[in-house]
C-alpha cells in the first residue's frame, strides 16, 4: 500500500551534492563507501593485485588535511586489530610506490601524456604512512607495556614483522670507490659550498657532489646503477615482500665496521628504507630545490647541496612556494619517523631504541649530515624574505599582511627548528658528553666545531632577529599589527644548545656585547609570559638559559652597563642592567605556580653578584624582600629544597661584601635594616620556627576574626602583617602603611617580613618541590612530570666563628632601626612536635630537628653578620627610622672597610647548569610536548592517541566559544 507515496530527495541531495566535483564525491564514497577505507577492516583480505583499490591511496586526496579527516585513527587502529593484514599490504603498496617514484626518470615531473602528478603521488604517500605510522608506534608502546608487566605473547607484533624485521642477504664484497669516499670533516667547496672543518684536524678532503637518488641508505648505499634501474620493482603476493629499489642493497666498505669481520649482511628493513628515501626526497631537484641543482645526468636529480644561504654556503639555491610545502610535508614525515618517543614514558627513554633517530645521528655519511644541518640551520635563521615585488624588508612591521610565500616560509622554518633540535637533543646513554671527548651524535659534533665568525654572526643575528620580533609583537601598540612568531620556543631551544654544545660560539656572544641583549628578551619573555600556565615550561627553559649565561665572568661585569633595548614602560627599571635582572626576578617570584624557576634565578643573581656594582634602591629592596621571604620559618620547613635559596642569597650578599661594598651602599644599607633576618636565621630552630608559624596563623585567624565587624582597628602586630603582605606580592610600601593610623600609631616597620603561611602561597609559592609542572601550548596544556630536582648545593660547612656569635648577640641589644616584632602565645614544646609530624607546607613535608641543623650550620652567615656588628652602629646615629639612606650614610659606607674583619672570602666559581639524566628528560619533554601540539593545531598527527612521554589535558574553552559549544551539544552535533 505503501507503492504510491511520493519519494522525497536525501538529505545529499537536497544541499546540492550531485553538483560536488568529481573529486570531491570520490572523498566521500571513500569516507563512507564499502569501496573505501571500511574496505581496509572488511572481512575479506584485499589481495595487493588491486591496484585500483591500493591506487586511492595516493592519488585522491589533495592535501594532508584531506588524509586527516578522511582517515581517523580509530579507521587504522580497527584495521591494525581485525585485519592486521590489509594495513601491512598498504603500507607495503605505499612504501613501494614511493620507493620507484623517486628513481623515475619523470618524476617529480608529471608525465605530458598523462593525468598523473607524480609530486602529489609521492606526498601522498607520505600523508597515509605518516597517518598509519602513529597507530602502529602506539600499539608498539603498548606491547612493550604488556611485556614490562610479564605478559608473554605468541606472536610478533606488527611493528616487529612488518616494520623493523631484516632480511639476510649473500655477503658480497665491492671495493670502495674513490667517488664514494666518507669524509671525516668537510662539504666540498664546489659552487660556494665551503668546508665545515675540525679545527683540531687537518688536510680534509672534498666530497663528491655527484650523488644519486638513494643514496642516503643506512651505513651500505645502495649500487647507483642498481638503484635507478630497478623501476621493475614488484610485490610478491604470497609473501608481501616489496622489491623495490632499496631491498637489495651493495654493501660497500665502511670504516667504522671492517669488512673481514662482517658474516652476513641483510636488507635494510622498512623503517630505514622510508628513512632513506624521505631524505633523498629533501634534496630532490624539481621536487624541493630547483631544477637548476640538478647534474649532468637524468639520474643525478638528488643533490645534497645547502638550501640556504649562511653556515656552510656562500650561495642560495632558490626556493619557491611549492618547494616549501614540499619541504614542510616531508620533514613532517621525518618527525613521524622519528617520533617513536612520544610514545616512550620518561622513565624508560634513555633505554628504549629510537631506530630512526639513531640512523639520523649516527649512520649517515658525514657529508649528507653536513649538508642536512646546514640546511635546517639556515633555513631556520635566514631572514624573513617577502614575496619578489612586494618592495618590503626584513622584520616587517605588519607580517600578517605578507604573501603566502612567507606564511609557508615560517610552517617550514618551525618544520626545520624541528627536526635539527630533536637530532641536537639525541644522545645515547653512556656516550661521551661534550669536553670529554667526541661525541657519536655527528650533529652535536659539528655544531661543536663551528668556529668561523661568519657563522657565528649569522647564527647570532637569526636569533636576534626571531627575538626582536617576538618582543615587538608582545609589545606593539597597534594590536593585530604583527602575528605571532610560532616558534619562539624553538629559537630558545636552539641559541641553549648552540650556547652549551660550542663554547666559542659562547664567548663570541659575550664579546660580541649582545648578552645583555639576549638577557633582556629572555626576561621580558618571561614577564610577559609568566601569569599564562600555558607558557611555564618556556619559562622554565629560560632560567635555566640565563643560568647558563650568568655563569661567565664577562656576563656578569657587563650587567653594570645601561640597557640598549627598548623595554616596555610596565616592566622599566631606572639604573643599570643588573638592577632589571634582580627586579624582574622579584616580579617573576611573586607569581604563584613558577616554582621550578627558582633555584636557577637565584643562582643566576649569586653567579653575577662579584662584579655588580651601584646597585639601586629598588633593586636591594626587592632582594631583601626575597632573602626575607625564603628565611622565614613557615617556608623554610615547607620543603627540602627550600633552604637552597636561602644559600643562594647569602652568597649574593657575601659576594657583595668581599668584592663591591664601597661601590654598592644601597645594597648594604637595606642588609643592615634587615639585620634582625639575619641574627634570627642564625639561631634557628625547629622549635622556634613551629612557634613563629603558630604565631602567624594565630594572628591571621584574629585579623579575620576582627575584620568582620566594622569599626574595629587593627592592632600593630596586624598591620605589621598586612604590610608584608603587601610587600611580597609587590605593591608599594604606601598601601600597606595606608593601614596605619599615622597619629595615634607608631610607624610600622619595614615590610620585609613573610606573610602569614595560608597567603604565602601566592608570593613565594616558586620554590623546587616534587610536584608536578605544566608545559602547554594552546590549545592543549601538556603536562610533564618535573623529575628535575634543584641543583645540588655544595655546603662548605663554616660554622660562625667566636667573634661573628660575639658580635651577633652584641647586635641583638642594639637599637634596631626597625619596630620590634610583636610576640605571640606561648605554646608548649610538645605540642609543636605534633604539629610538626603531621607536615608543615602544602606538600605536607615532615622537618625534623637532625635536617634544619644539617644545613643550618652550613649557611654563610659569618660575613653579612661580622658586617651588620661592625657597620650598624656607626650608621644609626645618621639615619632616620624610614625611607631611603641619606648622603652622610652613604659616604660612610663607600668609606668602611671590613678587609680586616672578615673571614678569608672563598674563591669565585660559579654555578654552571650541569646535565642530569632528569634534566634531559625535562627537555626532551619540553621539545616533543611543543612538537605534539604544534601537530594538533595543524592536522592533528598525533591526536587520539595515547603519547606516554607526557601527559595531555585539553585546555579549558572560554568565552562565545563555550556558548558556541552549549549550543552544537544541544541539537547533537558534537
Amino acid at each position: 500500500m505503501f507503492k504510491n507515496l511520493p519519494t522525497f530527495k536525501s538529505f545529499p541531495q537536497a544541499i546540492g551534492l550531485p553538483f560536488l566535483s568529481t573529486q570531491e564525491d570520490a572523498q566521500l564514497k571513500f569516507k563512507s563507501g564499502e569501496g573505501g577505507v571500511k574496505r581496509l577492516y572488511s572481512e575479506e583480505v584485499i589481495p595487493t593485485s588491486d591496484v585500483g583499490y591500493w591506487a586511492q591511496y595516493y592519488s585522491l586526496f589533495n592535501s594532508a588535511a584531506d588524509v586527516y579527516s578522511l582517515i581517523s585513527v580509530q579507521d587504522v587502529r580497527q584495521a591494525l586489530t581485525s585485519k592486521p593484514q590489509n594495513l601491512a599490504n598498504l603500507i607495503l603498496h605505499l612504501s613501494h610506490h614511493l620507493f620507484t617514484l623517486l628513481p623515475d626518470s619523470q618524476f617529480p615531473n608529471s608525465p605530458p601524456i598523462s593525468n598523473q602528478d607524480l609530486s602529489k603521488e609521492a606526498l601522498n604517500c607520505l600523508r597515509v604512512l605518516g597517518r598509519i605510522l602513529v597507530v602502529v608506534y602506539e600499539a608498539e608502546a603498548d606491547a612493550r607495556e604488556r611485556r614490562a608487566l610479564g605478559v608473554v605473547e605468541e606472536e610478533e607484533t606488527f611493528a616487529a614483522k612488518w616494520l623493523w624485521s631484516r632480511q639476510r642477504i649473500e655477503r658480497r664484497q665491492v671495493e670502495p670507490k674513490d667517488s664514494d669516499t666518507n669524509v671525516e670533516n668537510g662539504v666540498g667547496e664546489e659552487d660556494g659550498q665551503f668546508k665545515i672543518e675540525d679545527s683540531d684536524s687537518e688536510g680534509e678532503d672534498e666530497i663528491d657532489e655527484g650523488v644519486r637518488a638513494f643514496k642516503a641508505t643506512i651505513r651500505h648505499p645502495a649500487d647507483p646503477a642498481g638503484a635507478m634501474s630497478s623501476g621493475a620493482a614488484t610485490i610478491s603476493k604470497e609473501e608481501g615482500v616489496t622489491n623495490d629499489p632499496l631491498s637489495q642493497p651493495a654493501p660497500k666498505y665502511d670504516e667504522s665496521y671492517p669488512l673481514e669481520e662482517k658474516e652476513e649482511e641483510f636488507v635494510p628493513c622498512l623503517v630505514d628504507r622510508l628513512f632513506s628515501c624521505t631524505v633523498d626526497l629533501l634534496f630532490c631537484a624539481g621536487f624541493t630545490l630547483p631544477e637548476s641543482v640538478k647534474g649532468e645526468s637524468i639520474s643525478e636529480k638528488i643533490n645534497y647541496v645547502i638550501w640556504e644561504k649562511g653556515v656552510g654556503s656562500t650561495v642560495n639555491v632558490g626556493s619557491t612556494v611549492e618547494f616549501d610545502r614540499n619541504k614542510t610535508e616531508v620533514l613532517r614525515f621525518l618527525l613521524v619517523l622519528l617520533s617513536t618517543t612520544i610514545y616512550t614514558p620518561p622513565h624508560a627513554l634513555a633505554t628504549t631504541p629510537n631506530p630512526p633517530l639513531h640512523n639520523l645521528t649516527h649512520s649517515l655519511e658525514r657529508r649528507l649530515v653536513l649538508s642536512l644541518l646546514c640546511s635546517l640551520l639556515n633555513t631556520s635563521l635566514a631572514p624573513l624574505k617577502p614575496a619578489a615585488g612586494l618592495g618590503l624588508g626584513n622584520h616587517l612591521p605588519y607580517n600578517h599582511l605578507i604573501s603566502n610565500f612567507a606564511e609557508e616560509r615560517r610552517t617550514l622554518v618551525r618544520a626545520s627548528l624541528m627536526v635539527l633540535l630533536v637530532a641536537l637533543d639525541y644522545k645515547v646513554e653512556g656516550e661521551k658528553n661534550m669536553g670529554e671527548g667526541k661525541e657519536e651524535n655527528a650533529f652535536r659534533y659539528f655544531v661543536s666545531k663551528l668556529h668561523r665568525k661568519e657563522d657565528f654572526s649569522f647564527i647570532l643575528d637569526g636569533i636576534i632577529g626571531t627575538l626582536q620580533e617576538h618582543n615587538a609583537v608582545l609589545n606593539n601598540y597597534l594590536p593585530g599589527s604583527k602575528s605571532p612568531v610560532p616558534y619562539i620556543l624553538e629559537t630558545y631551544m636552539l641559541l641553549w644548545r648552540m650556547i652549551d654544545l660550542n663554547k666559542r660560539f659562547r664567548q663570541y656572544v659575550l664579546d660580541s656585547g649582545k648578552g645583555l641583549d639576549i638577557m633582556c628578551y629572555i626576561l621580558v619573555t618571561c614577564l610577559e609570559l609568566k601569569d599564562d600556565p600555558s607558557n611555564h615550561g618556556l619559562l622554565r627553559l629560560l632560567s635555566y638559559l640565563l643560568q647558563t649565561l650568568s655563569a661567565d665572568q664577562a656576563f656578569g661585569a657587563s650587567l653594570n652597563q645601561t640597557i640598549r633595548l627598548s623595554i616596555p614602560t610596565k616592566w622599566a627599571v631606572s639604573g643599570s642592567a643588573a638592577d632589571f635582572l634582580i627586579v624582574s626576578i622579584y616580579s617573576i617570584a611573586t607569581t604563584p605556580g613558577l616554582n621550578p624557576l627558582f633555584p636557577a634565578l637565584t643562582i643566576s643573581i649569586a653567579n653575577v653578584a662579584p662584579f655588580l656594582t651601584d646597585i639601586g634602591v629598588q633593586a636591594s629592596t626587592r632582594l631583601l624582600q626575597l632573602f626575607k621571604a625564603f628565611s622565614s620559618p613557615n617556608f623554610l620547613l615547607a620543603d627540602e629544597g627550600h633552604p637552597r635559596l636561602v644559600y643562594y642569597l647569602l652568597e649574593t650578599f657575601n659576594s657583595i661584601l668581599y668584592h663591591q661594598l664601597n661601590r654598592n651602599p644601597n645594597l648594604v644599607y637595606a642588609v643592615l635594616r634587615s639585620h634582625q633576618d639575619f641574627q634570627t636565621l642564625a639561631t634557628f630552630t625547629l622549635v622556634s620556627g613551629l612557634r613563629d608559624i603558630q604565631r602567624r596563623k594565630a594572628l591571621r585567624a584574629a585579623v579575620l576574626d576582627k575584620s568582620s565587624n566594622p569599626g574595629i582597628h587593627r592592632t600593630n602586630s596586624e598591620l605589621e602583617m598586612l604590610a608584608e603582605k603587601a610587600a611580597l606580592l609587590g605593591h608599594a610600601d604606601h598601601d600597606a602603611e595606608a593601614e596605619t593610623d599615622t597619629s595615634s600609631q607608631p610607624p610600622p616597620r619595614r615590610p620585609l617580613s613573610p606573610p602569614a603561611e595560608d597567603d604565602a602561597a601566592s608570593a613565594v609559592q616558586a620554590l623546587p618541590t616534587s610536584g608536578d609542572m605544566n608545559l602547554s601550548s594552546d590549545p592543549l596544556a601538556v603536562s610533564i612530570g618535573n623529575n628535575l630536582p634543584p641543583p645540588p648545593i655544595s655546603v662548605q660547612t663554616q660554622p660562625l666563628s667566636e667573634k661573628a656569635r660575639g658580635k651577633m648577640r652584641a647586635t641583638e641589644s642594639t637599637t634596631s632601626l626597625t619596630s620590634p616584632a610583636s610576640e605571640g602565645p606561648e605554646i608548649p614544646d610538645e605540642e609543636l612536635i605534633k604539629v610538626a609530624q603531621a607536615g608543615v607546607g602544602p606538600n605536607g613535608y615532615v622537618p625534623t630537628q637532625e635536617w634544619v641543623s644539617s644545613w643550618q650550620k652550613g649557611l654563610p652567615l659569618d660575613p653579612v653578620l661580622v658586617a651588620i656588628s661592625e657597620l650598624l652602629p656607626k650608621i644609626q646615629e645618621s639615619q632616620p627610622r624610614v625611607g631611603a639612606p641619606s648622603s652622610k650614610v652613604i659616604n660612610i659606607l663607600k668609606g668602611f672597610s671590613l678587609s680586616e674583619v672578615l673571614p678569608p672570602a672563598p674563591p669565585i666559581v660559579p654555578r654552571r647548569f650541569q646535565w642530569s639524566s632528569a634534566s634531559c628528560v625535562w627537555f626532551t619533554s619540553l621539545l616533543w610536548g611543543d612538537i605534539y601540539v604544534a601537530g594538533l593545531t595543524s592536522i592533528g598527527i598525533w591526536r587520539d592517541t595515547t603519547v606516554r612521554l607526557f601527559g595531555v589535558k585539553q585546555a579549558p574553552v572560554k568565552g562565545r566559544g563555550v556558548q558556541v559549544g552549549r549550543v552544537l551539544k544541544m541539537i547533537g552535533v558534537v
